[in-house]
């Protein structure tokens, strides 16, 4: 009888657990983007988002950088960090940017929901809460039903149209391209009201100082949820634009932005809705009844479960050891004399023993591969200090992450744990390396962009000094310094402006070995100068499918510090193959080495070993991303001595005939 009662409070404790854990994850499973979803954004370049080009501080076109900003915009942005798909923000009047997402021209757009739009579009979760005001001169017996009588400005599509419609047909609606249009005809008194979104209108207002005119009246209509609406051109978009929305809420990001934007914390922030309440009080009730069982069930069964105690204790024992021995890590249980008191499998089999046999010995002895340098003995360095420790070491050609951290409820001793984290780490680099490239293309053209302008002062400045009549032959001497350096910028913002815009997507049908001759020839007169010997061999007889714009400017890169490397003349070996629908193009020469200190940063934007003047530190950088952008991959190989070989893999398509 008693096992059964044990077999039943199992039950419905277990019931009880899962009751709850399935209820958090159909609480929390909206949170992650799924495979399907994540693989919908990789086929799309871009999402584009159009709202209004002039209501402030939500969403506007400033006019002293000309750039679309405001609270919706940031946004926006934050939507497109947490997607990882860039959103394009395009400023439009509204009536247009309606339209263009009704027809699908654009993607998503903030705005209420109503009947009618519900026609055109789907919509997403709520985003933020606005409230829209009716702007009226004060009167003391004023009274919300002489709307009725009243000349309002309202923005042409504005959702408010239709609530006037409904609630004050009487009403004359004065149409205006935007709220601003409409603020100035109240001021102007060609209008009794103007009806707009409420810090728009107190935005307005504070821009011509009316905001303290006591005339002046702001009378709540009502306040609404605002959605994102999305064509109905791109329905999978609803789903991941829901998930995000959820991460930034539980991030908080939306009251970072409105602090940025108002300098106060909730203006379009409202508390809790009804739906999360009710959640958070079921949860608490189903915690609290299985708290409640748990504790009836344990008074219950308390007696049996003290005599079987000695015997769970042993076979949990066990059961650690067969978790412990299972874990790939490898793990030792070492005391304060850093003698081994338990091991794993794994670290036994790497090592070719027995886990008893590590039993009482010095860990000296099987780690200080891994440890390097015992003077720093991590275990005593952990129990001097009663904190964890973590370090990387090399080991051979591995990366291995140590951590050393204390056993509860066991004095003096530590568990050390040994992590192979050498994939990690090569993923990790070239992750952090992609990203940064991104990052440091967008700053390179715009820095490019605006150098280029003062040159170009510069230089016709240069030029009506030489046709000076009081010119000497020092002040030429000078201008040509001026215009060598002229030149020299100018050739470096033109290699920044290759980089920052790289080359097109367009794929065309080429032939591979006559673009490597063509840019062969381009550095015929150097190629001569130094004495270097070039040749070019391809099994390739038809032509290609891709985009000759990008295998332009690797060769074009490759082929240059592969010439720069030969000062003093050499061999320049060029071949082109194609092998199961890759293409292997293998650059080899025989000048100066890249030292292996440099070898890892040679793709780095601006990172260069040439003599100043001589190289901007950006071929290798263009060469890497041009490979990325193809889907291809590159490898470098150097020896000092015997020259460098560069390896670039691309997938083609073969030309239909």
């Amino acid at each position: 009888m008693s096992k059964k009662i044990n077999i039943f409070n199992g039950l419905v404790i277990l019931f009880l657990i899962l009751i709850l854990l399935f209820y958090i994850y159909d609480i929390n499973n909206m949170e992650y983007l799924s495979d399907e979803e994540i693989e919908w954004l990789k086929e799309r370049n871009t999402i584009i988002y159009a709202a209004n080009e002039n209501a402030p501080p939500l969403r506007f076109v400033d006019e002293i950088d000309n750039q679309y900003k405001g609270v919706v915009v940031d946004y926006i942005n934050q939507l497109s960090l947490e997607i990882g798909v860039d959103i394009q923000t395009v400023p439009m009047q509204w009536d247009s940017a309606l339209e263009s997402l009704k027809v699908g021209e654009t993607h998503i757009c903030d705005m209420f929901i109503n009947e009618e739009r519900s026609k055109y579009y789907l919509f997403t979760d709520p985003i933020y809460n606005l409230r829209t005001v009716l702007l009226t001169r004060y009167k003391s017996d004023f009274d919300i039903n002489q709307i009725d009588t009243m000349k309002i400005a309202t923005e042409k599509g504005y959702y408010a149209n239709n609530y006037l419609n409904e609630n004050y047909p009487n009403a004359e609606l004065v149409y205006t391209h935007n709220v601003e249009e409409g603020v100035d005809l109240f001021i102007s008194g060609k209008v009794d009201a103007v009806i707009g979104d409420e810090p728009l209108i107190t935005y307005l207002l504070v821009e011509r100082n009316e905001n303290l005119n006591p005339e002046y009246y702001n009378q709540i209509l009502y306040e609404e949820e605002v959605v994102l609406a999305v064509s109905k051109t791109k329905p999978e978009l609803v789903s991941i634009l829901n998930k995000a929305i959820s991460q930034i809420n539980k991030k908080g990001q939306l009251e970072k932005i409105q602090q940025k934007w108002f300098g106060i914390s909730t203006p379009l922030i409202t508390n809790k809705t009804d739906s999360e309440i009710i959640e958070n009080i079921v949860i608490f009730v189903i915690i609290a009844c299985i708290i409640f069982v748990i504790i009836v069930l344990n008074n219950l069964s308390l007696k049996k479960q003290v005599k079987k105690r000695t015997n769970e204790l042993e076979h949990s024992r066990n059961e650690l050891q067969i978790i412990f021995d299972g874990i790939t890590e490898y793990m030792l249980v070492i005391d304060q004399d850093r003698k081994i008191i338990n091991g794993n499998k794994s670290i036994a089999d790497f090592l070719g023993i027995s886990s008893e046999q590590m039993v009482g010995q010095n860990c000296y002895k099987y780690i200080n591969n891994f440890c390097n340098d015992c003077s720093n003995c991590l275990v005593e360095e952990t129990l001097l200090n009663q904190k964890n420790i973590k370090k990387e070491s090399m080991a051979g050609n591995e990366i291995y992450e140590i951590n050393a951290q204390l056993l509860r409820g066991v004095k003096n001793t530590v568990l050390i744990t040994i992590k192979n984290i050498t994939i990690d780490k090569i993923n990790r680099n070239q992750m952090l390396q992609t990203n940064k490239m991104i990052a440091v293309g967008q700053l390179a053209a715009g820095m490019a962009h605006e150098i280029r302008n003062p040159l170009g002062i510069i230089r016709t400045q240069s030029y009506l000094l030489r046709i000076s009549d009081k010119i000497d032959e020092a002040m030429n001497k000078s201008l040509d310094y001026i215009d060598s350096s002229v030149n020299r910028a100018s050739n470096i913002i033109d290699n920044i402006l290759n980089f920052s815009r790289f080359s097109s997507n367009k794929k065309e049908s080429v032939n591979l070995q006559h673009i490597i001759e063509k840019i062969i020839e381009m550095h015929n007169d150097i190629i001569k100068k130094e004495n270097i010997k070039v040749s070019v061999t391809s099994n390739i007889k038809q032509e290609m499918n891709f985009n000759s714009e990008s295998i332009e400017h690797i060769m074009l890169n490759l082929i240059s510090n592969a010439v720069d490397a030969m000062e003093n003349g050499g061999n320049l070996s060029i071949s082109a193959n194609l092998e199961n629908d890759n293409i292997i193009i293998v650059c080899e020469d025989n000048g100066c080495s890249i030292d292996d200190n440099n070898i890892h940063n040679i793709f780095n934007p601006f990172f260069t070993t040439k003599e100043l003047g001589k190289g901007t530190g950006l071929g290798l950088f263009i060469v890497y991303s041009e490979v990325e952008k193809l889907g291809g991959k590159i490898d470098v190989q150097s020896k000092l001595g015997e020259g460098t070989t560069f390896t670039i893999i691309i997938p083609v398509e073969r030309k239909n005939n």
